[in-house]
This record gives C-alpha cells, sequence and structure tokens, in this order.
C-alpha cells in the first residue's frame, strides 16, 4: 500500500478485512486523513491436519501455487510442525504480493506472480500454459471457485488441491452493529472477498438490508463488483488493493457536493 498523505477528509470505512489483517490499511487510512470502522467479517482458521496425508512426494511436485497469504501461513505452519522440509526445486507461485510476502516471511523464492491478483491472470500465466504430467499443488482455503484446481486438470497436469484453512462467521456485538447502521455511522464499506460480503449482510440482518444496500462499497474486482450488484447494492467502487487509498481520495473529490 503507497505512503503518501491522501486527502480522505474524514471518511468513515467499515473495514471488513480479517482481524489481523485489517491493521496496517486502518492506520493507513488514519494516516490518508479518513477514519477506519474495524468489524472483521471474517474469522480464519486452520483446518484439520488430514490434508498432509494427500500431499505427495515432494521430490515429485514441479510446481505449487499459493492462493492467498492465508494459504501459505497455515502450510508451511503444519509442515514446520510435522518437521516436514520444503524442497527449494519446487517452482513456487503466488497469485499477489501480499502471499508473496508471505512466502519470503518462511524464506520461499516465489518464481512467478501475476499481474493482477485473480484467477485469470494466473491461469495466463506462461508457467501454467504446458502443463501435462506435471504434478502441481494447489494451496487454498476451504471454499471459493474450482476454476484454477479445474483448468490445471483439463490441461493435463496431476494437479491437487489442499484446502488449510477455512473461513468463519465471526460472533459480533449486537448493538455495536446496531449502531452503525441506525446511527449511519460509516459512510462506505471495503470488501476484500465474497464471503465478507455476505457474512455483513448476516451480521447486519433483514432490518439493516436496506441501508447496506444504498451505501457505498469499494471492492478489489469486478468479480466482487458483480456478486455486490446481484445482493443490490448501488454505488460500487473497483479498485486494486494497492490503489485502495487513491481510488478512495478521487470517490471524494468527484462526490456531489
Amino acid at each position: 500500500m503507497k505512503k503518501k498523505s491522501l486527502g480522505l477528509n474524514g471518511l468513515r470505512i467499515l473495514n471488513t478485512r480479517p482481524a489481523g489483517q485489517n491493521q496496517t490499511l486502518s492506520q493507513e487510512i488514519m494516516t490518508a486523513g479518513g477514519i477506519p470502522v474495524a468489524l472483521p467479517a471474517l474469522v480464519i482458521e486452520p483446518t484439520e491436519e488430514t490434508w498432509l496425508q494427500q500431499l505427495p512426494d515432494l521430490t515429485r511436485i514441479q510446481q505449487c501455487v499459493f492462493i492467498s497469504a492465508n494459504a501459505v501461513k497455515f502450510f508451511f505452519t503444519t509442515l514446520k510442525k510435522h518437521g516436514v522440509a520444503w524442497p527449494h526445486s519446487i517452482k513456487t507461485i503466488a497469485i499477489g504480493p501480499a502471499t508473496a510476502h508471505a512466502l519470503a516471511d518462511w524464506s520461499i523464492q516465489v518464481d512467478t506472480i501475476p499481474e493482477v491478483a485473480d484467477s485469470e491472470h494466473l491461469l495466463k500465466l506462461a508457467e501454467l500454459q504446458h502443463i501435462e504430467g506435471q504434478t502441481l499443488v494447489l494451496i487454498k482455503g476451504i471454499g471459493g471457485k474450482m476454476t484454477i484446481a479445474n483448468t490445471l486438470l483439463e490441461r493435463g497436469a496431476n494437479s491437487m488441491a489442499l484446502s488449510v484453512y477455512r473461513r468463519v462467521l465471526p460472533t459480533c456485538d449486537a448493538q455495536e452493529i446496531g449502531a452503525l447502521w441506525k446511527h449511519n455511522l460509516v459512510d462506505i464499506i471495503l470488501f476484500t472477498s465474497q464471503q465478507a460480503m455476505q457474512n455483513i449482510f448476516a451480521l447486519f440482518g433483514q432490518e439493516a438490508h436496506s441501508w447496506l444496500c444504498n451505501k457505498p462499497c469499494i471492492v478489489i474486482s469486478e468479480r466482487l463488483a458483480e456478486i455486490a450488484r446481484t445482493i443490490g447494492m448501488k454505488t460500487i467502487l473497483v479498485s486494486r488493493y494497492e490503489n485502495l487509498l487513491n481510488t478512495l481520495e478521487l470517490y471524494i473529490k468527484n462526490a456531489p457536493r
């Protein structure tokens, strides 16, 4: 995230990122003159370690694709716990910069990152075009689209998807949530995943549905924008994650006076 002074002019932003992953963005919002309102819409927790039994002989793996920083964290934490060494011969693909940084924290060299952190651009990588007979492992969370896993299989790879974490609905203070919408305490809502969006609607309940739909939101992909439209949200900004603050500044400048 760029750290330059931006004029967010007191914009109140509902930060729905998970606890433990929302602090940096909240701090940057404050530095930029905005007001972060933290309401984690997801709890990230590891799955049972049964996936470890599915992991093939590591010396046979040609490439490994990591779908998120959480995938990196829970995968390598489990390997370390069981004393499993990760061969440097495996080519490593990270879906985006945050995932690459997480891999660097484990001293894993990243060979490739797509230009845009989504499945479409990932699958366009040259390294994933001619993979007939290769053994590929996809490290991910439970749920989500199976586009990547299915496409790798269609291209002839001996691929498997290992789900190393799950996203669950958090327990939130009903009075706090009620105050947010009844007193209109936020100006815009940030969503970085489909499940966070769905969870926010579940947490706020049917009574707040109209308020949520009429509240502007900012999302990090066109796919999320389409989901927001399907739910009924009317004002939707789309921005790459690293450009969120710039997009919000432009939103303020162009907002009707």
